[in-house]
């Protein structure tokens, strides 16, 4: 049976903003960060999604997962996530009073959440007291240290686009380190740090199709040894500490 969709958002103005963006971010694809939940996630395990748009993680993961939870701040995603979802909330991480159990999760999902956030920090702890000791948070952020936006930055310019590293409702930025200085400052461990590298054929015409397919594999190779440069995206994953270091309550 699908989830109900129970609403919490106490920011009107904020929800309407996301609700403008819920097609955009619906089509955002979910592959490498769905690879990354799917290894670290128990059989039957329970993950919460923050910032789930339609529910297409939650869909991937499915198969493996016993109980799925997401949160969204679009009404018209969170009723889609509904109908995949077992427990899904329209309301943002901020807003008072979520309905979900502090310390009942294996696997906390912010896939491009905290760049949206005043404070990623204290966004990373409420997130991460949903996750059980031992747990995993899983979080992905647009790389500000991506080649084309370096090169943006070295014309004087700084875009506002809809989507992407310089969406116009981002209100934080991140670079690999950063990112993984947030994750050790918010007292998780064996923090890993990984890039998605677009595809190379992203970067050149269509006529060059058959030479990036030859390229790829060395493309992506480079992309390991400089994820720093050539990532678009990165994925930080840390494990929830236990006992008296925890730091995060709800």
């Amino acid at each position: 049976m699908p989830a109900t969709v129970a609403q919490v958002t106490g920011d009107p103005a904020l929800a309407e903003l996301y609700e403008a963006k819920a097609q955009t971010y619906a089509a955002f694809g979910n592959g490498t960060i769905a690879a990354h939940a799917t290894r670290l996630l128990p059989p039957a395990g329970r993950v919460l999604d923050i910032g789930c748009a339609s529910g297409g993680l939650l869909a991937l993961l499915r198969p493996r997962a016993g109980h799925l939870a997401g949160l969204e701040l679009s009404a018209t995603a969170a009723r889609a996530a509904a109908q995949i979802g077992d427990h899904v909330v329209q309301g943002a991480l901020e807003d008072p009073g979520l309905p979900f159990e502090p310390a009942s999760f294996d696997l906390v999902v912010l896939a491009d959440v905290l760049e949206h956030l005043p404070d990623p920090a204290a966004g990373l702890a409420r997130a991460t007291a949903f996750c059980r000791p031992g747990g995993a948070v899983l979080v992905s952020v647009p790389n500000v240290a991506h080649w084309q936006a370096r090169l943006q930055l070295l014309r004087g310019r700084w875009p506002q686009h809809d989507s992407g590293t310089f969406d116009a409702s981002h209100l934080r930025w991140f670079t690999r380190d950063s990112l993984g200085a947030l994750l050790r400052d918010g007292g998780l461990h064996d923090v890993e740090l990984h890039a998605i590298v677009p595809a190379l054929r992203n970067h050149a015409p269509a006529a060059a199709a058959p030479l990036t397919r030859r390229l790829e594999p060395a493309w992506q190779a480079l992309g390991r040894r400089a994820p720093g440069l050539l990532g678009y995206q990165v994925i930080g994953i840390g494990r929830r500490a236990g006992g008296d270091e925890i730091l995060a309550t709800a």
